[in-house]
Order: C-alpha cells, then sequence, then structure tokens
C-alpha cells in the first residue's frame, strides 16, 4: 500500500442538480436520482474532510482512516501505524491542489452532513440535506460570510454556481424549502461574492 494516491470525489454536474429540482417541483420523487445526487455530495464533502484535517496538521490515512499528525514538511513521512500506508506529506498535500477542497470555514456543516446523510432513509429526508447543503456558506454564521459552499461541490465558475443556486426551481411539490433561497440571497449579498449577479450569473463589477 505504500505510496498509493488517494482519490478525492469529484464536484457534482450541476445538470443532475438542475433536474433533481425540477422534478421535485412537479411532485416527481425520483429515488435513484436523489441517491446519485446525495452519494457524491457525501463522497464529496468526506475528501473534504479528509484534506481540511491535513491543512490543519491531521492527515488521514486513506485506507482506515487513521490520523497521522505531521509538521507540514514536504520531506515529512506520513505513515499509519495500523496498516502501513505510507507517502510524503509533500505528495499528498500535492494530490489535492486546485481541487477546491479545502473546507474550514464550513467545517461544521460539513461534519453535520457526513454524520447526518447515512442515516437518511426517505427521499425527504435525502432532498433536505441536501438542499440545506448547498445553501450553506462558509462561515455560515458570520456577518461576513466567505462564499458558498456550493462552490466547493459542484462544477462550474462561481458565478456558474450562483446562478445555478438562483434558478433552482420550486413548485408546490417541492421537498424542499423555498425560503432557502431567500436566506442565501441574503447571504450573498455579503459574503466576497457579492459582486456576482446571480439573476445573470455576471459580475456587476464590470
Amino acid at each position: 500500500m505504500e505510496h498509493k494516491k488517494p482519490l478525492w470525489a469529484k464536484k457534482i454536474p450541476p445538470h443532475k442538480i438542475k433536474k433533481l429540482y425540477e422534478q421535485d417541483a412537479k411532485g416527481i420523487y425520483d429515488d435513484e436520482l436523489v441517491d446519485d445526487v446525495g452519494s457524491s455530495l457525501y463522497a464529496r464533502v468526506d475528501s473534504m474532510l479528509m484534506v481540511t484535517s491535513s491543512n490543519l496538521g491531521k492527515a488521514m490515512c486513506i485506507h482506515c482512516r487513521t490520523i497521522i499528525p505531521h509538521n507540514y514538511q514536504r520531506t515529512f513521512l506520513l505513515e499509519c501505524s495500523k496498516c502501513g500506508w505510507s507517502m510524503p506529506f509533500g505528495e499528498f498535500n500535492d494530490s489535492y491542489k486546485g481541487q477546491t477542497l479545502h473546507g474550514y470555514g464550513a467545517l461544521s456543516e460539513l461534519k453535520e452532513f457526513a454524520e447526518k446523510y447515512p442515516s437518511a432513509k426517505t427521499y425527504a429526508d435525502k432532498m433536505f440535506l441536501i438542499d440545506w447543503l448547498i445553501h450553506t456558506f462558509h462561515g455560515n454564521l458570520h456577518e461576513r460570510p466567505s462564499r458558498p459552499t456550493a462552490t466547493n461541490v459542484i462544477e462550474g465558475s462561481n458565478a456558474d454556481v450562483a446562478n445555478l443556486i438562483f434558478t433552482l426551481a420550486y413548485g408546490e411539490g417541492s421537498t424542499a424549502a423555498a425560503e432557502e433561497l431567500d436566506k442565501w440571497l441574503d447571504k450573498h449579498s455579503r459574503s466576497i461574492h457579492r459582486y456576482i449577479d446571480p439573476t445573470t450569473g455576471k459580475n456587476i463589477c464590470e
């Protein structure tokens, strides 16, 4: 198992999110699609938690999740005392660069989703958690939130993701709560992405 590189979960394609909400708004509760989106989000959140832990000085073995404290030196050998997996910290760190997997600002929300999603059995329970997660922010309770958590878990530019969230469908059949959009818009207007007009997905400073 030595030097086996981690495979980090990818972001979710926006068309899957859009279709899920469109069907939900019509009262079409697609168990297969909600499982696909929910399990993909769960995997992505799990990767974010592992990366964030590493960034805080505690890497996790990619096989058995044993915590491996490190000193941030590239030559430091991450070595699992339980299963024998090992990799230099520099290589481990490089494996997630540029993948927007750091979730420190939304750590409590990511942990809550990771704890609750495996216990969600019904379509409604899964949809509620999906909807809740993509409407959270880094610094969710701060006066000045940082950025939408959705930008970490959904493919696309910041503008694309903002526009997607704004245009998600809600209707009489929705199990998701439409008022979450109002809360999201309020936080968006105070966040570092406030220069993005979510109705158009364009930079309003241009």
